[in-house]
């Protein structure tokens, strides 16, 4: 493949592989190993969990900068842009930088077929290894122990919230889904668990292979303080820390868990205190409850499609709702169950507008208007999303908001529209 656009690029990857998912670490270690990508120096962080895999990244990524290291961030899917996905000391990677690791990829698989999410997971790495990037920052894909991204040794593990998500892959119980998630830790080297109430196979995994656990609870932990928050571990204390403004107060259990990664967890990745305080304060987070302008409160877009990730936007908008009406775009993916998602978010919308998605793998607008009706909701449209600004936008007075969530690709197209930051081209995928 010698195309130099990248969005050809793109396209040939989506059909390299027989198998949009196939977990499995033997073709990618293959690849690796070929490159030497196996082989850099850096530090490496990986973050798995079920959700706060970005919010962690997130964190980590910005008191890295703050504490004057030049971190890798790899994380997915993006929203606008593939480079999105490719970061390095905060900025996406150059559409060169991509297509150089793109033609050595190609030219070391030989006839090994790899995924889309394989051969990003190589991009990622190509590109920090040429970049210098210190330390790597890698989100896990899907589950963990036969991630792409686990074809690298994390020196140090970050094990987010874990909740019942993709069963058809990781298995139909927590305890299942966390012995998938575990498949990141390394023997002897420590892991952090920001789940407050992990599943025993945390434990008795990190147990099984002599890895220190740093458990959210029990060896560090966080109080809430408003605006700010206080984080602890045995008689330190970090006080008025500043909250990210896409973090509400459930999800700081992922910034406390960023805070354990850098604050002796593993002595090699510390930084100095100063560094958390300031990054914190720059931390941000594409499509996390992120506020754009607009009539009334203007708007929220949440990438949140899953129930423990809904479940803190709704916990958002119960609050506003003291001070005025919430209207919600909404659109959703085929393999997501609807009616968890509409039973979190029914109490805490007065109206819906139906997104039709241009995507042949999401719900269909009927479907899910017929489950707002059944469940007794006002429905005041369906269509695209410049019909549902369109419409919402007109409805809207005094401290009214208008959320657009359910899918990336609900705040995808909303932001293709001119609501919220637009950072270009590219397709997203979800």
């Amino acid at each position: 493949m010698s195309t130099p656009s990248l969005d050809a690029w793109l396209a040939w990857l989506e059909g390299l592989h027989p198998r949009e998912i196939e977990l499995g670490l033997g073709r990618i270690t293959e690849v690796a190993d070929r490159l030497g990508l196996r082989a850099a120096s850096a530090p490496i962080i990986t973050v798995a969990g079920t959700n706060g895999k970005g919010s962690t990244v997130a964190c980590l990524e910005a008191i890295y900068q703050a504490g004057g290291h030049r971190p890798g961030a790899y994380t997915s899917p993006h929203l606008l842009r593939y480079n999105e996905r490719i970061r390095v000391d905060g900025a996406p990677v150059e559409d060169a930088a991509i297509l150089e690791a793109f033609r050595a990829i190609d030219a070391a698989r030989g006839r090994t077929t790899l995924t889309y999410f394989e051969f990003a997971t190589l991009a990622a790495a190509w590109c920090f290894r040429e970049s210098g990037a210190d330390p790597w920052l890698l989100e896990v894909g899907l589950g963990g122990r036969l991630d792409a991204t686990n074809c690298f040794n994390a020196d140090l593990a970050v094990v987010t919230t874990i909740d019942l998500d993709h069963m058809e892959w990781l298995g139909g119980n927590r305890e299942a889904i966390a012995g998938e998630k575990m498949g990141i830790a390394r023997p002897e080297r420590p892991v952090v668990c920001a789940d407050a109430d992990p599943p025993r196979r945390v434990a008795e995994r990190a147990a099984a292979i002599g890895a220190p656990l740093w458990q959210l609870g029990r060896d560090y932990g966080y109080t809430a303080d408003g605006r700010t928050w206080t984080w602890w571990h045995g008689d330190r204390r970090y006080a008025e820390l500043p909250r990210p403004g896409w973090m509400g107060e459930a999800a700081l259990a992922n910034a406390a868990g960023a805070v354990m990664a850098v604050s002796g967890a593993h002595p090699a990745l510390a930084v100095e205190p100063s560094a958390i305080r300031a990054g914190l304060t720059t931390a941000r987070l594409a499509g996390r409850q992120a506020p754009a302008p607009g009539p009334g409160a203007g708007w929220l877009l949440d990438v949140g499609h899953n129930p423990s990730a809904i479940a803190l936007l709704a916990e958002r908008l119960e609050a506003h709702r003291a001070n005025g009406k919430v209207r919600m775009a909404f659109g959703l993916m085929a393999r997501k169950p609807i009616a968890p998602l509409l039973s979190l978010l029914g109490p805490v919308v007065d109206e819906w507008y139906v997104l039709d998605l241009d995507d042949p793998q999401s719900h269909p607008w009927t479907e899910i208007t017929t489950a707002l009706e059944r469940a007794g909701q006002v429905v005041i449209g369906a269509g695209d999303a410049a019909g549902a600004r369109q419409r919402m936008e007109a409805a809207t007075s005094g401290n009214d908001l208008m959320v657009a969530a359910g899918s990336f690709r609900v705040v995808e197209a909303f932001m293709r529209i001119g609501v919220g930051a637009c950072n270009g081209s590219g397709s997203g995928r979800n």
